[in-house]
């Protein structure tokens, strides 16, 4: 934890990023918020930008003062629950403390996540309440106090889906948790009751954020944005990566139509031009998503731009890709380690493969993947743990453990 934040607060310092785009919508709505009561982004949206992670700011700002140290300070918060619930999850999938120990320091010196903390990005906040819902789910198939472990996966997960909508299938990992515990109980009610559970802790953050939509924009939504990016994913410009929206069939007159309709009638429009256009297009769509699903996974390798512009740079960038390449294989290794807990592989797959397909709907930015990481380090973790063992096993030395 402590590499962790003093790598962080080095690169705020080093980096200084600018406030723009997505960083400066997240602060613009914290800051109104918790200066005038009033959720907005800097074009007067309430909810185009997920909110969930501005909602954690504001009452910080609220204390500590609207600032870009105020969000560095939340995100190296979010950056110790991380570590803790990585360090947790290895324990959990190994029942041995230097799995979750070789768990945590990856992560600590995980290139996307200290980029991240430097700077307002809501993938600070996704990170540990993912994390959350699969060390809750674990328990869940556990069954260690499965009732309040799924009230806790619920909150969590309606944490998660108003902090973004890539969390939509995250329940998925639940689900493998309730249905191991069904088939470990041999009854269906325990794991009926957890479900409920689940939904109602999910309420319990949905339905205000619901209400509160449905006051600013004329109806509930977590977001008016789930159309605009199906629309850029989806339309005769697309190419699975981000487009602007200018480049679009609908950017000539965008910011005329958008001041005029509203958000809700705008993300109606695109939504509708998206769907049009995969009922047109069935077969280009589809090769659009399986596309998406590719760049997803692509090493994010630096181009001649990045090459020209700095050499360190470049080498940073690179030693990334080197860091994915292998938490990538090591995670793929541990899938059929016998040091790995069954259950927990379970609940961690289908939580992956939930993330990744939503993906499927959108377009790709590499950063998107980056809360799914941290379940890939704990995995990866596995198998290493498991050859240190074995290693000092060899040479007489005490098991690390």
């Amino acid at each position: 934890m402590v590499l962790a934040i003093a790598l962080r607060l080095a690169g705020a310092w080093a980096l200084q990023h600018p406030l723009e785009s997505d960083a400066l919508a997240y602060f613009t709505m914290a800051e109104g918020l918790a200066e005038r009561g009033e959720l907005a982004d800097h074009y007067g949206q309430h909810a185009f930008y997920s909110a969930g992670y501005p909602l954690l700011l504001t009452p910080f700002f609220m204390i500590l003062g609207s600032s870009v140290g105020t969000a560095i300070a939340v995100n190296l918060l979010l950056c110790i629950a991380s570590i803790w619930l990585i360090y947790r999850l290895g324990l959990a999938l190994s029942a041995h403390r230097d799995a979750g120990l070789l768990a945590a320091a990856p992560y600590a010196l995980w290139l996307p996540g200290l980029w991240n903390a430097t700077m307002l990005a809501k993938e600070n906040l996704t990170t540990p309440l993912l994390l959350g819902i699969a060390l809750s789910a674990i328990a869940i198939a556990r069954d260690q106090r499965p009732i309040a472990a799924a009230t806790v996966a619920g909150l969590l997960w309606g944490a998660a889906l108003v902090t973004g909508g890539s969390a939509l299938l995250l329940c998925l990992g639940v689900a493998a948790a309730l249905l191991i515990l069904w088939r470990a109980r041999g009854s269906f009610r325990p794991a009926f009751a957890a479900g409920l559970c689940f939904i109602a802790g999910a309420a319990v953050l949905l339905a205000p954020w619901l209400y509160a939509t449905n006051q600013m924009v004329g109806r509930p939504v977590l977001t008016t944005n789930a159309a605009f990016n199906l629309y850029l994913g989806n339309n005769p410009a697309a190419t699975g990566k981000f487009v602007s929206i200018a480049d679009t069939p609908l950017g000539q007159d965008w910011n005329t139509t958008r001041v005029r309709l509203g958000e809700v009638d705008n993300a109606d429009r695109l939504q509708a031009a998206a769907i049009d256009w995969i009922r047109a297009n069935p077969g280009q769509a589809a090769k659009l998503a399986a596309l998406k699903l590719a760049y997803f996974w692509a090493p994010n390798l630096p181009d001649a731009e990045d090459m020209a512009a700095s050499k360190a740079l470049a080498a940073i960038r690179l030693v990334e890709v080197v860091q994915y390449g292998l938490i990538l294989l090591l995670a793929l290794l541990a899938f059929g380690a016998r040091r790995a807990a069954r259950d927990g592989k379970w609940i961690f797959a289908a939580m992956i493969a939930g993330f990744w397909l939503v993906h499927a709907a959108a377009y790709i930015i590499v950063r998107y993947r980056d809360p799914a990481i941290p379940l890939l380090i704990v995995l990866a973790a596995v198998p290493v743990a498991a050859w240190i063992e074995r290693l000092a096993a060899r040479k007489g030395l005490p098991d690390a453990a």
